[in-house]
C-alpha cells in the first residue's frame, strides 16, 4: 500500500495542474480549452495523441487528469482518466476562478448549449466531403439554430453576465472553429448570419479580450486536418 501511495504522489507532483488531452484541433476539445483560458485555469493542453485511440476505451473524447484534484491521479489512458466532453468542460469550468461561481441554473443553461455542440459534432462527415455537406450540414443546423435563435438575448451575453460564459463560447465553437464545424459549414455554402441574435453573440464572445488573446494565439480553435 505504500509503494502505491508514493507511485501515486510522483505522478501527482510530474502532473501539478489538470492536463487536457485530445487532438489537435477544435472538435469535442476547444469548449474545454476556452473556458479554461477565459476562466483563468492554469492547466496543460496535451495534444500528443500517439497510440491515444487504441489506449483509452472511448478514444475519441477529450481525457482529463488532475491528480492535484485527485482526479485520476494514475491516468495512463488504459487505467482510467475522466472522459465525455461535458464531463471534462464541467470539470474545468468549476476550477476556473472566473466560472466558479456561477450558479446552479447558469451552469444548466451553460451545458444546454455544450450539448448542442456535441449534437453538431455529426456534421464532421461534411467537413471532410464537401460533396456531401449540403446533405448533412443543412438539416443539422436548420434543427439546433433556431432554437438557439429563441434562447439568445438581443444584447449582451447568453446568462445576462458581463462576460460569456459556456453558452457563449459554445455558440462561438459551432459557428466558427474551423474543424469540424466551421468547415462543413464552407462545405455546405450555410449561411448562418440569418441567425441575427446567435451571430451577433459570437462577434461579441470573439471581441471580447480574454478570448480574442486566446484565438491570436489558439493552435487548434483554427486547425485543420
Amino acid at each position: 500500500m505504500l509503494s502505491r501511495t508514493l507511485v501515486l504522489l510522483q505522478v501527482a507532483l510530474s502532473y501539478g495542474k489538470p492536463r487536457l488531452t485530445y487532438f489537435g484541433i477544435a472538435g469535442r476539445g476547444e469548449l474545454a480549452r476556452l473556458y479554461a483560458h477565459v476562466g483563468g485555469l492554469d492547466y496543460e493542453d496535451n495534444t500528443d495523441t500517439t497510440g491515444y485511440k487504441t489506449k483509452t476505451p472511448i478514444g475519441y473524447l477529450p481525457a482529463l487528469a488532475d491528480p492535484e484534484g485527485g482526479l485520476f491521479p494514475n491516468c495512463t489512458f488504459a487505467f482510467g482518466c475522466l472522459q465525455e466532453s461535458l464531463a471534462v468542460e464541467r470539470y474545468m469550468a468549476n476550477l476556473a476562478p472566473v466560472y466558479a461561481a456561477l450558479t446552479a441554473t447558469q451552469k444548466a443553461i451553460d451545458d444546454m448549449f455544450a450539448m448542442v455542440k456535441e449534437d453538431l459534432i455529426h456534421v464532421e462527415p461534411g467537413a471532410t466531403n464537401a460533396s456531401a455537406a449540403p446533405a448533412i450540414v443543412t438539416p443539422l443546423y436548420d434543427r439546433y439554430l433556431p432554437v438557439l435563435e429563441s434562447l439568445c438575448p438581443a444584447s449582451g451575453f447568453v446568462n445576462g453576465l458581463a462576460f460569456p460564459t459556456g453558452a457563449d463560447l459554445a455558440l462561438l465553437v459551432i459557428l466558427k472553429a474551423v474543424f469540424p464545424y466551421a468547415k462543413a459549414l464552407k462545405n455546405a455554402g450555410y449561411d448562418a448570419s440569418k441567425f441575427e441574435k446567435v451571430s451577433a453573440i459570437v462577434a461579441r464572445t470573439a471581441a471580447f479580450p480574454s478570448v480574442a488573446a486566446y484565438l491570436k494565439t489558439s493552435k487548434t480553435f483554427y486547425a485543420d486536418l
